[in-house]
């Protein structure tokens, strides 16, 4: 370790005992990316690291995380738990300080994800219903601690991730349209009637301004992930739920009053994805989506004025996405333990040599400070 880092413990017991182990680097305004990732223990952490591979730190969580959502405003992240998990964990976005650590309520659990306001007022939070079988987005206070204040229907089972539109109201959200109760663990119980759907929610008033869903064949293409461009074009990505010979096009487009535009690779590359599709990120000029297969390791990139296939990228287990800052450039996270910056236009993959690589898993998503 290098010595301009310090390493402490804080530890607790329970879900108040989230250990913090932060290694802070000194903050030359340098920006750095966070992840949830596991050890070779089966601990799990929220890490976050610099372009120079140098860890910033790990807060240690009460079970397994998944994305990380960033305050718009300020210098707070939240993590969030792992369906069917319940957890939320505030923290320092530079230290790994926890400020908060907060619970759904326990008729509920969380989806993996959370949004902010563009103010960083309100903190949204997909959420299962379970005993009623429904999705809701609960509405949390940031400057009353994260105090929850009321909760919107998704209009749909299994709402997975949610985003912002620019005008800073309407909230887009990706109903799976899975059921599922924590009694039955991950178990899917509805696949035979599930019907995915994107839900376009007005963000104060929870009324529902417009819904699309996929067609009647395609009812078991679970639409779980999506990115919005900066031009308002989201950019949806399913998992399907048939069967395995099956190779639907897992990859849509959509504006608002049109109809879903879903997009096939190369036959090839549709078979490496395994009917399967873990994020979705569009680079920092709006221009390509970047959407990781996991099970067929690989990411895909696609142009976004007209959804053309531009190539793939081969990462092993490969899952975690986000725009570098650069256009047409990427971060990519590996559940083998890697994370790679990959230019589209080169082609060019470069690894970024994190401290302490060895026995890291990282998990689904990353997020950018």
């Amino acid at each position: 370790m290098s010595m301009n880092r310090r390493r402490f413990m804080v530890s607790a017991a329970g879900l108040s005992l989230c250990a913090a182990l932060p290694m802070v680097a000194k903050n030359n305004g340098n920006v750095h990316y966070i992840s949830a990732r596991s050890d070779m223990n089966g601990r799990h952490f929220i890490s976050s690291f610099d372009d120079r591979g140098e860890l910033w730190f790990s807060v240690l969580l009460p079970g397994r995380g998944h994305a990380v959502a960033v305050s718009p405003v300020g210098k707070e992240v939240v993590a969030v738990a792992r369906r069917p998990g319940r957890y939320l964990i505030v923290m320092d976005a530079e230290t790994g300080e926890v400020l908060h650590r907060l619970e759904s309520r326990t008729d509920r659990h969380l989806y993996g994800h959370g949004i902010f306001s563009p103010d960083g007022r309100w903190f949204y939070t997909p959420e299962n219903d379970f005993a009623n079988g429904k999705g809701v987005i609960g509405v949390r206070d940031a400057q009353q601690g994260y105090r929850q204040i009321r909760e919107l229907s998704s209009y749909d089972a299994g709402p997975h991730e949610l985003a912002m539109l620019s005008d800073g109201l309407t909230l887009v959200v990706a109903n799976g349209g899975i059921q599922t109760h924590p009694d039955t663990g991950r178990a899917k119980l509805n696949l035979e009637s599930m019907k995915p759907s994107l839900a376009y929610i007005d963000g104060h008033s929870g009324e529902l301004l417009e819904q699309q869903f996929l067609s009647d064949k395609l009812h078991k293409n679970s639409i779980r992930h999506l990115t919005v461009a900066p031009d308002d074009q989201v950019c949806c990505v399913m998992q399907y739920q048939g069967k395995r010979t099956e190779q639907p096009p897992l990859i849509g487009l959509h504006r608002r009053g049109e109809a879903i535009h879903l997009l096939r690779a190369p036959v090839d590359i549709q078979k490496r994805m395994r009917n399967y599709c873990g994020s979705a990120c569009v680079d920092q000029p709006g221009k390509v989506y970047a959407v990781s297969s996991p099970r067929g390791g690989l990411v895909t990139f696609w142009g976004a004025a007209g959804g053309n296939y531009l190539g793939h990228a081969d990462v092993a287990d490969g899952c975690g996405i986000i725009a570098s800052g650069e256009p047409g450039e990427f971060l990519l996270s590996s559940g083998q333990g890697g994370v790679y910056r990959y230019q589209l236009a080169g082609k060019v993959m470069r690894q970024i040599p994190i401290d302490s690589n060895s026995g890291f898993h990282w998990d689904n998503h990353m997020a950018r400070v």
